[in-house]
């Protein structure tokens, strides 16, 4: 990586010591002299620009210890340089007359029309870096797209995607590229902001004339040693958003709901989980509560299935 920025710096002094000398050490140019002087100012920009980058791209790798942070720091800094540089090449380019600035007036407004997704998405890039809906890391879901956050670029975010066909919380192996433009217009739903975890259920359907509050004991015995970690750190996180957010209600606690079918008890597990590691817990979980319940000869299982409850946190317009 050195190498290669070593590499692009003396290219860079190259041109500018080029463009320097036809500008004032030849007469080749000699009326030519305000573009050359504008093309030497803009190497010197792009010079510049580069230098602080790295500079700053160093100093975070050395000062910053998390991969997440140093990672959101540099895209940062990436954005603002680019702005910075951005104005710079508009201030040389265009201050020489009057009829330039109507120009360039004229030709933004046709470029704003020919390119206004484009534009969208780098409004939607500088507004994910200054408002920060999500992180690198994050699972989120926009639309029907859902997965985690792999890539915050100035255009666009990449995201590594789950479920679709696979139908569960994990990966499909497919990269999905969303312009960065839907962050203008879509719901963000954050999975891990503020809170890093969600409500699941496990639904048991019980035949009438199954011991259904023995049925219940079993599975709050199995479920507690499996959740009791996260149930305990989602209240903690709860707790904390209290400065933050008006939260109705704490409670994290591991329950059962118990309700009526026509021809079946229906009980429904509740429980936090991270979600991340959502689909093992709940194989795990219902792995046992089966194994466990098929032993008692006064509880038959009807069915058992999963049930994913809708929950997502921090979630921004």
């Amino acid at each position: 990586m050195r190498v290669i920025q070593s590499l692009n710096t003396f290219i860079l002094l190259a041109l500018i010591l080029f463009t320097a000398y036809m500008r004032y050490l030849t007469d080749f140019f000699d009326e030519n002299n305000a573009l050359l002087d504008s093309l030497l100012a803009s190497l010197i920009v792009i010079l510049l620009a580069y230098i602080i980058n790295s500079l700053a791209g160093d100093f975070i790798l050395k000062r910053v210890t998390t991969a997440r942070d140093r990672y959101s720091l540099r895209k940062t800094v990436s954005i603002l340089v680019t702005v910075l540089a951005f104005a710079s090449f508009i201030a040389i380019w265009i201050e020489r007359t009057s009829t330039l600035i109507i120009a360039y007036g004229i030709l933004s407004a046709g470029i704003a029309i020919a390119l206004q997704d484009l534009l969208r998405s780098i409004a939607g890039g500088i507004l994910i870096i200054t408002s920060n809906p999500f992180k690198a890391g994050d699972r989120i879901q926009v639309g029907e797209n859902v997965g985690d956050v792999l890539d915050i670029g100035n255009f666009s975010t990449k995201l590594m995607e789950i479920r679709e066909w696979e139908n569960s919380d994990q990966y499909t192996g497919r990269i999905i590229q969303l312009p960065n433009s839907f962050v203008l217009n879509q719901p963000i739903k954050n999975y891990t902001r503020d809170f890093s975890f969600i409500w699941d259920e496990i639904r048991i359907m019980l035949i009438y004339g199954s011991n259904w509050k023995k049925a219940q004991e079993i599975i709050l015995k199995i479920a507690d040693p499996i959740v009791k970690e996260f149930e305990s750190t989602a209240k903690e996180e709860l707790l904390n958003m209290e400065e933050k957010y008006f939260l109705a209600t704490y409670d994290v606690q591991t329950n059962i709901y118990t309700s009526i079918g026509e021809n079946w008890i229906e009980l429904r597990l509740r429980y936090v989980v991270d979600p991340l590691k959502r689909r093992e817990v709940n194989n795990l979980l219902a792995s046992e509560i089966l194994e466990d319940l098929e032993k008692e000869e006064d509880i038959v299982v009807g069915t058992v299935a999963s049930i994913g409850a809708a929950k997502s946190s921090g979630i921004e317009e």
